[in-house]
């Protein structure tokens, strides 16, 4: 174990022989890192880009964060430390530049966030039509955004409508419709060869403006109006009223979204990720899960699988990837839901539902193999 001794030696070494600058380099390197791991250890949900520079003999700390209490703990460390007052050049999003419209609602079907802005970046999340997330800077036509789960990435201004913190009141005060049907069109006119102004997809927000026989009148974010066949939507307070969080619901659900293809970032009937799967068809019961796998595992209860999965309900999730060994850390890469005798649903090139039981003619062998544990988040769960 002489190798658990040798790292803390070799920095005090380097400490000691460190010039004044060197050694304030290291105490703030430390400060920011402690802050970091205490305000934002999760960089996917919370901004946290600070560093600093030396100019002209003026210490400068400089960066961006999303919460004020971030900059207060790193100054008040400093302060605490004794060490030289440094300039302050840390903004505190939102950007000022955005003015008060800090919000926005998504005008588009889909709307798809990425890790940059350009439309070639890797694609890490969605969000449906009507629903409403936080701005929290611009880059040309690009925006910086974070979605109802807090997850962050940059949005195509194409695809959302910026807004105040009013117009997003009255938005959610307003009377809504939520699509019920995987996919759906909003026409100009109530009649089915009308031409469209818009598809939206199961989950979709409306605002509902009137009725025509048997379609909605609606409006989009932006202002587009139009109707939509009234089968296949609902009154969304209704459907809050009545959403009830089982583990037959839940199973229910996942089956309607079968043969659906796999789409890395994908949250919608147009490609579901892992996660983007479970995390769907949770939100269609009620429940907002985390979005990815790795964050999804450290939600509800650990479950105790038992003999041939013996103790699992309908509804759990089941998790892939590697365990912990002396070695190595857990490492959860993959997220399915369990459903009944063995079998769990999941997105794995499509939506499927596999067994864990060799004899089963759906046995899934590499997940079976990679299977690391399961969480159960609901507790009406159907026996």
């Amino acid at each position: 174990m002489r190798h658990v001794f040798v790292f803390p030696l070799l920095v005090a070494l380097l400490y000691i022989s460190c010039t004044t600058t060197d050694r304030e380099d290291v105490i703030l390197q430390g400060i920011i890192d402690r802050v970091q791991e205490n305000y934002a250890p999760d960089r996917r949900v919370a901004v946290f880009d600070i560093e600093w520079e030396r100019q002209g003999g003026n210490l400068i700390i400089k960066g961006e964060v999303d919460n004020a209490e971030i900059k207060h703990a790193v100054f008040t460390a400093i302060e605490d430390l004794d060490l030289p007052q440094p300039v302050d050049s840390i903004l505190v999003l939102p950007h000022p530049d955005l003015g008060e419209k800090q919000y926005a609602l998504i005008k588009v079907s889909v709307g798809n966030m990425r890790s940059y802005h350009r439309h070639t970046s890797e694609l890490v999340t969605q969000v449906l039509l009507g629903t409403p997330v936080k701005v929290l800077k611009r880059q040309g036509w690009w925006y910086y955004i974070q979605s109802p789960d807090r997850y962050l990435g940059w949005i195509n201004g194409g695809a959302l409508h910026t807004v105040t913190r009013a117009e997003l009141e009255e938005w959610n005060n307003s009377t809504q419709i939520i699509v019920t049907n995987l996919h759906g069109v909003v026409r100009k006119q109530p009649a089915a060869d009308a031409l469209p102004v818009s598809n939206v997809v199961i989950g979709s927000r409306l605002l509902l403006t009137g009725r025509s026989g048997t379609w909605n009148e609606v409006r989009l974010p932006d202002g587009r109006s139009g109707y939509i066949e009234r089968a296949g939507t609902e009154y969304y307070s209704t459907w809050e009223e009545n959403v009830n969080l089982t583990g037959e619901n839940i199973a229910q659900t996942a089956k309607m979204f079968l043969g659906i293809p796999y789409l890395w970032g994908g949250t919608s009937v147009k490609g579901f990720d892992c996660s983007g799967f479970t995390k769907t068809v949770f939100i269609l019961n009620g429940m907002d899960l985390n979005r990815d796998a790795s964050q999804q595992i450290l939600m509800g209860e650990h479950i105790d699988t038992g003999e041939n999965f013996s103790n699992l309900r309908k509804g759990d999730l089941v998790f892939f990837g590697r365990k912990e060994t002396e070695e190595q850390p857990e490492r959860i890469v993959h997220v399915g839901i369990y459903l009944d005798n063995g079998e769990f649903i999941h997105s794995s090139d499509y939506v499927r539902i596999n067994s864990f039981f060799p004899e089963a003619d759906n046995y899934d062998e590499f997940e079976t193999n990679r299977f690391v544990r399961a969480r159960r988040l609901i507790h009406n769960i159907d026996l």
